[in-house]
């Protein structure tokens, strides 16, 4: 730093600077010290007077700055300067900190499970509520094992129309899934009976032991329809390589155990086992015996609902009302989506075994999803519903 050059207005400046230099006597004091010094007059010479004090505090303070002032400023710098670079870098340290905060939380939420897409089921007066009809579609998981049937509110037209209108709209890899083999297929009905035209070796080999539980599940709903006369480039019966010549299918899904299937996206879906191509005549006969499967591992990705060893009482009351009663054991939670999964599965099942109403006991809650568990449910309309 270069050295300061004194004049007038800089030592002004720097006077102005300086800390005040105030005498502290009193006015008595004062006076007894100026009377003090006029009775020592002769003596003055060997003593300064009093007054002069404060003007030579002030001046040896001039010289003491004139002296230290360049060093006390280049000092002054540094110790700002180390200030400066000591809160940059604490806000460099806390930039880092929450820096590494933030990519803790990161790798926290990327380890954690994403949140499940799942497809609830309605309930009939839901969708009366909203003026809107529905259809289901069955199409294949990405391993061609399992039929997912996959539902859509739609407006009031023909079934058939429905189906033709959803195949070509949707895209099921949104949700990680296959096409469905109706997507090749020319889709009429007569009637009762629903018309499925395929074209020549249109049907996989891999695809064969699926197609008749996929056409079922996909026009068999609430009835609309007794059966599916297949037809091959316009000429009726379809000729699989392994079935043969198939001419017609009577549409009537079987009652089967409900499980879980995760797509390879987050999405969730309410499966049948029936949805396996399994024979039919293996299914459970009884809605009982259908529950006492459903908290099995299941082949294909099936999942189970239901708790390991879960034994739910069932009380028959008719054909068309069930009773359900949980054990203590279980403890549903009204934000839990696999509970209401579990809900869900139990209804279908029940579903699918005739029953019109399903009456929960001992759930401790109130509700859960679109149900009010404290009354009978009934109603409930399609799987997996897509928007």
């Amino acid at each position: 730093m270069e050295p300061i050059k004194w004049n007038d207005e800089k030592i002004e400046q720097h006077l102005k600077h300086l800390p005040p230099i105030r005498d502290r006597q009193s006015k008595q004091e004062l006076f007894l010290k100026v009377q003090a010094n006029i009775n020592y007059k002769d003596n003055k010479w060997k003593r300064l007077p009093s007054w002069s004090l404060p003007a030579l505090a002030t001046a040896c303070a001039l010289v003491i700055f004139g002296v230290f002032a360049p060093d006390l400023m280049q000092n002054g710098v540094q110790i700002q300067n180390s200030k400066v670079a000591e809160k940059s870098d604490m806000i460099e340290k806390k930039a880092l900190d929450d820096s590494a905060d933030k990519d803790q939380n990161s790798v926290g939420i990327m380890k954690a499970e994403p949140s499940v897409a799942y497809h609830a089921p309605y309930l009939d007066k839901d969708l009366k509520a909203m003026k809107k009809d529905w259809v289901t579609v069955g199409y294949l998981d990405d391993q061609a094992q399992l039929v997912i049937p996959v539902s859509f509110l739609t407006d009031q037209d023909y079934y058939v129309n429905k189906v033709n209108k959803e195949l070509k709209a949707f895209n099921p890899s949104d949700v990680g899934l296959m096409n469905s083999p109706l997507e090749k297929a020319k889709i009429t009905e007569e009637e009762e009976t629903v018309i499925v035209d395929l074209p020549a070796g249109a049907i996989k080999e891999a695809e064969e032991p699926l197609l008749q539980a996929l056409i079922t599940m996909t026009f068999a709903n609430e009835g609309q329809k007794a059966k599916v006369e297949l037809r091959m480039d316009g000429e009726k019966g379809y000729e699989f390589p392994r079935f043969g010549t198939v001419p017609e299918w009577d549409l009537k899904v079987p009652g089967a155990p409900h499980f879980r299937y995760d797509a390879p996206s987050t999405d969730a879906f309410i499966v049948s086992l029936y949805a396996t191509g399994v024979d039919t005549k293996s299914m459970p006969k009884e809605f009982e015996d259908a529950l006492e499967m459903m908290d099995d591992e299941q082949e294909r990705g099936l999942k189970p609902l239901l708790p390991k060893n879960t034994v739910l009482g069932v009380k028959v009351l008719n054909k068309d009302d069930v009773e359900i009663t949980f054990p203590d054991s279980i403890k549903l939670s009204a934000d839990d989506t696999e509970d209401l999964m579990m809900i869900d599965a139990i209804l279908l099942t029940a579903e699918s075994y005739g029953f019109e109403s399903v009456k929960f006991n001992n759930t401790k809650l109130d509700s859960i999803g679109p149900y009010q568990l404290d009354e009978e449910i009934e109603g409930v309309t399609g799987t997996n519903f897509y928007q």
